[in-house]
Formats: C-alpha cells, structure tokens, sequence
C-alpha cells in the first residue's frame, strides 16, 4: 500500500497535477526595485503559502516583479550573472554556470507593465515567467538557492529590497 501511494504521489508531481497554485498564494511582502540605487523602475512581492514560516525562502514561493518602464533583456542577464557569481564560492559558481547562462538567455525586455514572476516549487523547479508565459524552467534546489542569491544573498541586489521582502511587511 505505501508503494502504491508513493507511486501515485510521483506521478501527480510528474503530470503537474500536485504543483503549487501560485496565482493563490498570498502577498508576505513588497518593496521597491531600483535600478543603479536611486531609478525606480519597478516593485517586487514575496509570496508564500505561510507568510509567518521560519524559513522565508523555502518553497513554494513566488517572486514577482512588476516594471514601470522598458529594462533591456540584456540588463537582466548581465545583473543576473553578476550578482550570483558575487554570492557564490567561484567553485559553486563554475560548477553552475552553464546552466545560469542558460536560464539568462530568455529574459526579455520589460514594458511599462509587464509582470516578471519565479516560481519557486516543492518539486525545487524554478520557473521565469513574463506575463504568464514560461521563458525558462531549471531544476534543483542548488541552482534555486543559488538564484535567489540575487536577492537574498549575503551580498544582494539591494539591501533595502532583501530587508522588504523578509521582513514580511507588504
């Protein structure tokens, strides 16, 4: 009987039909997203199921941003990839990034608007998104944690932004 409910369990998550509803998760957390510390271009929110949990950063978790102007494709990438590579050991990084470089290359270029999202799931798959519209999809919880590095790191993004987002106040 357990295997059966094992197996049963597995193929829910293989088929998707266990996965974290993120449009129902709520909103923990806003702050500003600033370009070079002082050009607003944008929020971001911290979704999670339990807004109160110990760990802040264990999934399922939603990280959303929503751009007041035009931010180049190629800005993301590059503010990406300096920004984990800034986080991480240069061993943790090397051995990752190929598959950083990978999931980069599909940022686009924000609009007044337009809505980037990572999902952050049970199943430790990270999935971009702009719009709704699935860009990339990576997995692993190595490569997750490495991620949100970006903006959860010892040396994030923004200080004040990692402060907003993980202090729980929307």
């Amino acid at each position: 009987m357990v295997k059966r409910a094992s197996l049963i369990a597995l193929l829910l998550v293989a088929t998707g039909a266990g996965a974290t509803d993120f449009d129902e998760l709520p909103r923990c957390s806003t702050g500003k997203v600033k370009a070079l510390k002082f050009f607003h271009v944008g929020q971001a929110s911290l979704f999670r199921q339990d807004c109160a949990a110990d760990d802040k950063l264990a999934p399922p978790l939603r990280l959303a941003f929503g751009y007041n102007r035009e931010v180049p494709g190629d800005a993301f990438a590059k503010a990406a990839r300096k920004m984990i590579e800034r986080n991480l050991s240069e061993q943790r990084f090397q051995a990752l990034q190929q598959r950083f470089d990978a999931f980069n290359q599909h940022y686009r270029t924000t609009n007044d608007g337009d809505r980037y999202t990572l999902d952050y799931d049970q199943d430790q798959s990270l999935v971009l998104r702009l719009n709704g519209e699935v860009l990339a999809r990576e997995q692993g919880r190595d490569f997750a944690d490495a991620y949100l590095s970006i903006w959860f790191g010892e040396d994030p993004y923004s200080d004040n932004l990692k402060e907003a987002l993980l202090s729980g106040g929307a």
